[in-house]
């Protein structure tokens, strides 16, 4: 059986990419901090293992990390899912909330993929990083911040692929455009809910699950899912 690790597995795109895999007989190891909302990843075909860790706090994740390497005999899969995003004009974002984007968008996805890299070269792996469309724009008006940590994360993922493609290493950047989960709570806009407009976690988990198939010796190395129309709405 197949092992996989994804960040963020309590909710959103995390939590979708989390079910597909166990429905294709995967074990998952969900990492989050409230697990209250995952009961039906219980018993969804493959093996779930939910473990508490506050991915703010790089001292913390890195003995999940080394915690992981040594419980998993195997690692397959390496998913880089959660994300938070503080949204407005850069003068008005609060440095907490800086300092958060940072440490869930870009050291997390760092500390752990750098601990379980010896692994995933073992099992010729993949990494899969759900940065953001903002990371492919030329400017994000009221998400610099946001936009910047997730450029960062693609610069990383495209960096690594380099580095471990001679390993049998595959490293996916996925950038969803507008997708209804949570990210949009402390922003001033939300989706409008039309599906034409908006992507579901499960779209992403398709994309997701595109690159996990696909052939060995074929990489897919940057996947752009949006919606049809790009609508908003204030709340």
């Amino acid at each position: 059986m197949k092992n996989c690790i994804v960040t963020g597995a309590t909710s959103g795109i995390g939590k979708a990419i989390a079910a597909r895999l166990l429905k294709e007989g995967y074990t998952v190891y969900g990492l989050g901090r409230d697990f209250s909302g995952t009961a039906e990843l219980e018993g969804a075909g493959g093996v779930f293992y939910g473990i508490t860790c506050d991915l703010r706090d790089a001292d913390a994740l890195a003995v999940t990390a080394d915690f992981l390497q040594k419980k998993a005999k195997t690692i397959d899969v390496l998913v880089n899912s959660a994300g938070v995003a503080f949204y407005g004009p850069a003068e008005t974002l609060a440095p907490v909330n800086i300092s958060e984007m940072v440490d869930v968008n870009v050291k997390a996805p760092l500390i752990l993929t750098s601990v379980l890299l010896p692994k995933l070269k073992e099992a010729a792996g993949i990494v899969i990083n759900v940065s953001s469309v903002t990371a492919r724009r030329d400017s994000n008006t009221h998400g610099a911040a946001y936009g910047a940590t997730k450029a960062a994360l693609t610069s990383f993922g495209t960096s690594l692929f380099e580095e471990v493609r001679k390993h049998g290493v595959r490293v996916v950047n996925l950038h969803p455009d507008l997708t209804a989960t949570n990210l949009y709570r402390s922003a001033g806009f939300t989706v409008t809910g039309e599906p034409d407009s908006t992507l579901t976690p499960e779209d992403v988990a398709d994309a997701a699950m595109f690159a996990i198939g696909s052939r060995e010796g074929m990489c897919v190395t940057d996947i752009t899912v949006r919606p049809q129309r790009n609508r908003i709405v204030k709340k």
